[in-house]
């Protein structure tokens, strides 16, 4: 072996020390590392505390306006309208003449029953002094008792013909009556159907006009079928308040009017309506206004900011931190949202509750609050 061969093969070997210790050293680093433990930082989060208040129970909903009172005007006997007393739109007055029918018929019939009238009484008359003659004679036996009975049975005979005729003039006096057509209540009209020389028909579908009663003013509305019971007993306590919001934010007090008898299954709410005064004639019917009913107090209502609770398949719920700092899920109940809070069921109150920072939140892990030195110690994951 030649000195050149030796000194080439001590030359790789000593590459190869080189080599295997630069391999352990890197194994050594590597696997150093990864036994280092990984530490998950807690969930930062703010948390509201739940409070227990007297709060008013509000209930608000959408409704619309109609009229407590509302009257189709239909002719009660058939005849030519004459004359129109009223403009389209006016407002009238109970009592007040609206409509002229021609009447030329039933006139003509009127003086011929008061005609009739007169020709019976005329008759009775005669007969009535021939029945006193009949008897005074009968007296000195110059008429027999039946010619007295056939006296009063003439005079009866006519005393019935006399009564029919009486009540047919009265009959005829209220065909002519049909044809003056009067407003039945205080109100607006409407739209006409009908022109002076337009034939008026009882049968006829269409109304000669229709009146509303626009003072007061009604609104017809619904509420859910849980609030029901609190309604009702705010109302037997004299502690209900409903209140309409007009299109320009004005409030208008008013009171409740009609509860229906049941609850619609389908919608699972109650239907009611309220009265307003509309003097000013704010309020038109068809147009819709907001709501607000008052029934009564809530003395003991837990409430949260609204972004608190979490929706899940089995409903609503928060997140309360426990005094040893652990997260604990709560299921809850949202009765309603009032005056920008939540009033819930299936707290205490005075619970921590998280209100913001929930997405990265586990119940049994612990969390960081938020404004707080101290870190929650639930166990982490």
């Amino acid at each position: 072996m030649t000195k050149t061969t030796s000194r080439n093969r001590l030359t790789a070997a000593g590459l190869t020390v080189v080599v295997l210790a630069g391999a352990g050293f890197g194994y050594g680093s590597y696997g150093s590392k990864a036994a280092a433990p990984k530490i998950s930082p807690l969930p930062q989060v703010s948390v509201t505390t739940a409070e227990r208040r007297s709060l008013p129970i509000k209930l608000d909903a959408q409704g619309h306006l109609v009229p407590l009172a509302q009257v189709d005007i239909r002719p009660q006997s058939t005849g030519t309208v004459r004359i129109i007393h009223f403009k389209e739109g006016d407002e009238v007055k109970a009592g007040q003449l609206l409509f002229t029918i021609d009447a030329t018929d039933v006139e003509a019939q009127l003086a011929r029953s008061q005609a009739n009238v007169a020709q019976v009484e005329a008759q009775l008359d005669e007969a009535q002094r021939d029945l006193a003659r009949t008897r005074e004679l009968a007296k000195s036996r110059f008429y027999t008792t039946s010619a007295v009975d056939t006296a009063q049975s003439k005079v009866e005979a006519l005393q019935g013909q006399y009564a029919a005729a009486q009540a047919d003039v009265a009959n005829t006096r209220v065909l002519v009556d049909h044809t003056r057509v009067t407003a039945p209540m205080n109100g607006l009209t409407g739209a006409l159907a009908v022109h002076p020389g337009s034939l008026a028909q009882p049968s006829s579908t269409t109304p000669l006009v229709n009146v509303v009663q626009m003072d007061p003013i009604g609104v017809d509305f619904t509420l859910p079928e849980d609030a029901l019971a609190r309604l009702l007993a705010a109302r037997a306590k004299g502690q209900l308040d409903v209140s309409a919001e007009t299109v320009d934010g004005e409030h208008l007090s008013g009171k409740l009017v009609f509860v229906n008898n049941t609850v619609d299954t389908n919608s699972g709410t109650i239907s009611l309506k309220a009265s307003f005064p509309n003097a000013r004639k704010r309020l038109w019917p068809g147009s819709f206004v907001k709501v607000h009913v008052v029934a009564g107090a809530d003395d003991s209502a837990v409430t949260l900011p609204p972004q608190s609770l979490m929706q899940g398949p089995s409903g609503r719920f928060v997140y309360v931190v426990d005094d040893s700092g652990t997260v604990v899920s709560k299921a809850v109940s949202l009765l309603r949202i009032q005056d920008e809070v939540a009033v819930v069921d299936g707290l205490a109150g005075g619970e921590r509750v998280i209100s913001e920072g929930q997405g990265g939140v586990k119940p049994g892990a612990g969390v960081r609050v938020a404004g707080s030195d101290r870190a929650a110690s639930g166990a982490s994951r």
